[in-house]
């Protein structure tokens, strides 16, 4: 690409980062090499990172957040374990249900540590410009509640090579972070099934 640019991704509606793993695909497809950082999220069972580790190498998903407390080792999948010294598959959740605890969502200082490595791991990613494409998942709403500096991440827009395209998704984004994005999009949500009680779903929610 000859100019990479800045994509946001907010709103309060669901398919904010499923968007930004359709963009991730698209890449991939034309032979670009894409690296996603996921802050306040962690857990290997979730079908992106399992996907990228396992089937698309040119596809990097790093992990920043709080592990899922409920995350066991108990279920192995076809292939997954094979000449992988790491086990890296074995760290698939069990069918559980999802949502009660709100461990994974604790924003505390703890979390602050882990999104503070999670932009020192951004820096070094958007600025290498060994990537094509660079997803930052939920940075928005980390620089929402303040966890992340906003001054940060207009520096690192203002800095990134020119060919890096830019992924910025999470709720909340702030204005600055919109006024320097080339494309805002707003997810608006008019239903959704978790108001029916129904949980996270494995291969939907994660």
């Amino acid at each position: 690409m000859k100019k990479g640019l800045v994509h946001v991704y907010t709103g309060e509606g669901k398919g904010k980062t499923t968007a930004a793993l359709g963009l991730a695909m698209r890449a991939i497809g034309q032979g670009m090499k894409v690296s996603m950082i996921q802050f306040m999220k962690g857990g290997k069972y979730t079908g992106e990172y399992l996907a990228a580790k396992n089937y698309l190498p040119n596809f990097e998903v790093v992990q920043f957040g709080r592990p899922c407390i409920k995350q066991v080792k108990q279920l192995k999948l076809s292939g997954f374990s094979k000449n992988n010294s790491l086990n890296l598959f074995d760290a698939t959740r069990e069918d559980i249900e999802c949502g009660e605890c709100r461990y994974c969502f604790l924003n505390d200082d703890v979390q602050r540590d882990y999104v503070e490595e999670g932009f020192k791991k951004a820096l070094e990613v958007v600025l290498s410009g060994e990537y094509d494409l660079v997803i930052l998942d939920e940075v928005n709403l980390s620089m929402h509640l303040e966890l992340l500096d906003i001054e940060l991440m207009l520096n690192l827009i203002a800095n990134k090579p020119k060919h890096v395209e830019l992924i910025l998704t999470g709720r909340n984004v702030p204005e600055e972070i919109m006024d320097n994005a080339d494309l805002v999009t707003e997810m608006k949500q008019h239903k959704h099934y978790f108001d029916d009680g129904i949980s996270a779903r494995r291969g939907i929610e994660y």
